[in-house]
């Protein structure tokens, strides 16, 4: 069978109907991204998350979409991207009264915990550029559902894959345009549920991190108050019940 391409359905938009990655096609060298251009699809079959994670979203369910992204600052404002998408998307969702939240520092959950959306970042250093995929579930359709996910149709927000994705593309470039203007960190912190909770920092060489998060470093990183303060660049964050 001929590989296909993915085919414009709007402005800077491209679907493919169906791909093991959208992050894969964002990301190749085959064709150069230019600053905005998405890449998407509601049949993904082996999406890539955080620590080589994968997840595929079944037809109809879910949006998938990789955005490319150029903007004109310094490379450390860079790791700032995933943060700019989370806080944008849940700045929507809110307005479609959907109680969303900022798990840092990639995942965007309900007022229950449960993941709406989940955000990669991968910085392409020889291109100056970030290509951030996004995953976020519009609606459940029979079969078992996994007790921590949620999705859009959930609070009655009924829309299609590339609806989504076109309104979506809108959205993040205005907010990326934003934070070229003006990157505080501080400035993420309205929209993220784990400010102010006590959390447990999982961190890459398996060594936990216990505290309350109490804010935002410059650079997005995680501030934890233990006995001392710790600066977080990496982690799997578990937000923790009260006692």
């Amino acid at each position: 069978m001929a590989h296909e391409e993915p085919r414009q359905i709007a402005p800077g938009v491209y679907w493919i109907d169906q791909t093991p990655s959208t992050q894969d096609l964002a990301t190749g060298s085959e064709h150069v991204r230019k600053h905005g251009d998405v890449i998407a699809t509601d049949n993904q079959t082996a999406g890539r998350g955080r620590l080589d994670r994968t997840w595929d979203t079944p037809p109809g369910t879910a949006a998938a979409m990789s955005i490319v992204l150029r903007p004109h600052v310094e490379p450390q404002r860079m790791s700032m991207m995933t943060l700019v998408v989370a806080d944008a998307l849940v700045r929507w969702f809110r307005e479609l009264d959907v109680p969303a939240a900022v798990k840092w520092p990639n995942d965007v959950l309900d007022a229950d915990g449960k993941k709406l959306c989940g955000i990669l970042a991968q910085w392409l250093p020889e291109t100056n550029a970030v290509v951030v995929g996004v995953g976020t579930n519009l609606r459940f359709t029979g079969g078992p559902r996994h007790e921590r996910a949620g999705a859009l149709a959930d609070y009655d927000v009924d829309i299609a894959a590339q609806e989504f994705v076109i309104a979506a593309r809108r959205r993040l470039l205005d907010a990326v345009e934003r934070f070229i203007a003006q990157s505080e960190a501080k400035s993420f912190e309205a929209t993220m549920s784990t400010i102010g909770q006590r959390v447990k920092a999982i961190m890459p060489d398996g060594k936990n991190i216990i505290g309350t998060a109490v804010g935002l470093g410059q650079t997005g990183s995680l501030l934890i108050q233990g006995e001392t303060i710790e600066e977080i660049f990496a982690a799997d964050i578990v937000h923790l019940r009260p006692a």
